[in-house]
């Protein structure tokens, strides 16, 4: 069979000495004559922005947000068969609803030595920080938001 997914376009650019930014844009339209569990889905738009942060006095931080467009994915055909059976759960929704995703961060690097890239860091970590609870494929979770706090030591 064949398949064809199309593009995508990004830039990243330095704002200031301390700031710095990306921006990415995709458009995939996903042409296929497959059949059976090789078909492929996605989502036809995905975009997503961010900015960080870094200064002299050891703060850093990062924000990113994503957006992902509806998507339908093929679902394969053993799942209506089991549908069937005594006890036997509905097939998954293979449709996904678009979904934005906001992503922060906020760090503090204890110490660095520059000549041999030893470094320290605390920080926080908040993925999906608008806990907009959705799925990113018909057979995942439901994501919600989460803290994550990190000490990192590159020695």
């Amino acid at each position: 069979g064949s398949g064809h997914i199309w593009g995508e376009v990004g830039v990243e650019f330095l704002a200031t000495s301390w700031l710095t930014g990306f921006a990415n844009y995709s458009y995939q339209e996903i042409r296929q004559d497959f059949t059976g569990v090789d078909r492929r889905g996605g989502p036809r738009f995905k975009a997503n922005a961010g900015l960080r942060g870094e200064w002299e006095n050891g703060l850093n931080g990062e924000i990113w947000v994503h957006y992902y467009g509806a998507a339908t994915y093929p679902i394969d055909s053993s799942f209506f068969q089991f549908a069937t059976f005594p006890g036997g759960s509905p097939p998954p929704n293979g449709r996904v609803g678009s979904y934005v995703l906001l992503n922060l961060r906020a760090a503090y690097r204890l110490w660095q030595e520059r000549k041999t890239g030893r470094e320290a860091e605390v920080a926080v970590t908040a993925f999906n920080a608008l806990n907009d609870h959705h799925r990113e494929h018909p057979l995942s979770e439901i994501l919600s938001s989460r803290v994550i706090g990190w000490l990192t030591i590159k020695y």
